[in-house]
């Protein structure tokens, strides 16, 4: 069990270099955070061995349908919610998951390769899970931000955040979904490393690696323990718009410095945004900050996080520390035992 000791300003600084670019180079991380390569990348390796901070691949939206990506409320028995929470960390298909406060217990983002599969792994997996009473998903149609996009603001402004990048819809044959398996273990694994684990030669994991996130297929984020951080207080607020409003509100919505996700939902209502906040106290003066720039928006639920369990595919502590890894299979049957893969450790 790691102590729960804040990150210093040197460490803010080295997270959000690699959230500018998570495969720089030593060299270039160092010019930016005023040290060395070699002081740079030992800082790292101290933080990553502790799970206080990684890099990982996620699937994008060039390996999976917008339609695919779908948040769940999910209820329980009231003495299941962590075991259900537990229960579910080891199911590819669902990348995060939180217990919340606020009138649902639980809030997955699931996706999958298809809705075939999507619907799979709802109606055939999740409902069927011990202490669950009641599930609803609201499918994504769109993401405006997301935690690849999101900075911990520590260093000097670097201009505008780039948007999520164009995406194009590619094939995956199974060299791909291994490279994209560990790069979801470690965003900064070497050429050399991804070659080994998937049998190609350095020049081929470069190329593919290359092609994969540049058609979307991979997105690449530095995350960080959020309450070592300086933000301890997780928010998801479900909120509606005019439907001739939704793309400017969305990215409006975007673009505020607390915002760590907002989509647009094939559902009612019809926004999702999720806050990191530094206190409790903040949430209502987030919520009138973005009803001053956005007035024709209603929120309509609050949930507030009580504990992140997974994130990404990441197993976090109490602390939010990184401590396993599960594979981000989303192209996995539902029907699979869920959690075969679960279990490498964070800093291997």
């Amino acid at each position: 069990m790691h102590g729960s000791v804040a990150l210093d300003d040197g460490d803010l600084g080295l997270v959000e270099a690699l959230q500018r670019d998570p495969r720089a180079p030593w060299t270039t991380v160092a010019e930016v955070v005023g040290t060395n390569a070699v002081t740079a990348s030992r800082r790292w390796d101290r933080l990553r061995s502790t799970g206080a901070a990684w890099v990982t691949g996620t699937p994008g939206l060039g390996s999976y349908h917008a339609r695919c990506l779908a948040y769940v409320d999910v209820s329980c028995l009231p003495s299941a919610k962590t075991w259900v929470a537990h229960e579910l960390a080891g199911d590819a298909h669902a990348l995060s998951i939180d217990i919340t406060a606020g009138g649902r217990d639980l809030l997955l983002t699931v996706a999958a390769v298809d809705l075939p599969t999507l619907g799979r792994y709802l109606l055939e997996r999740l409902d069927r899970v011990p202490g669950v009473t009641g599930t609803r998903a609201r499918i994504a149609t769109r993401l405006y931000a997301e935690g690849s996009l999101w900075r911990l603001g520590v260093l000097p402004a670097a201009g505008e955040v780039a948007p999520l990048p164009p995406t194009r819809t590619i094939t995956l044959d199974t060299v791909d979904r291994e490279l994209m398996s560990a790069l979801g273990a470690d965003g900064r694994a070497s050429y050399a490393t991804l070659a080994q684990a998937t049998g190609i030669s350095q020049p081929t994991a470069r190329r593919r690696v290359d092609r994969l996130i540049s058609s979307g297929a991979v997105l690449l984020r530095a995350d960080v323990a959020a309450p070592l951080a300086g933000w301890p207080v997780s928010v998801v607020l479900s909120a509606d718009s005019p439907a001739g409003r939704l793309n400017d509100v969305a990215t409006t919505l975007g673009r505020l410095r607390q915002v760590r996700l907002c989509a647009t939902l094939a559902s009612t209502p019809s926004l999702i945004v999720v806050a990191w906040l530094s206190s409790l106290e903040e949430l209502h003066r987030f919520e009138q900050g973005f009803l001053q720039k956005v007035p024709d928006v209603e929120v309509l639920d609050r949930l507030v996080v009580l504990r992140a369990v997974k994130r990404m595919g990441h197993l976090l502590d109490d602390d939010g520390r990184a401590v396993a890894m599960v594979p981000m299979d989303v192209w996995r049957d539902p029907s699979e035992p869920p959690g075969a893969e679960a279990g490498q450790s964070a800093g291997s």
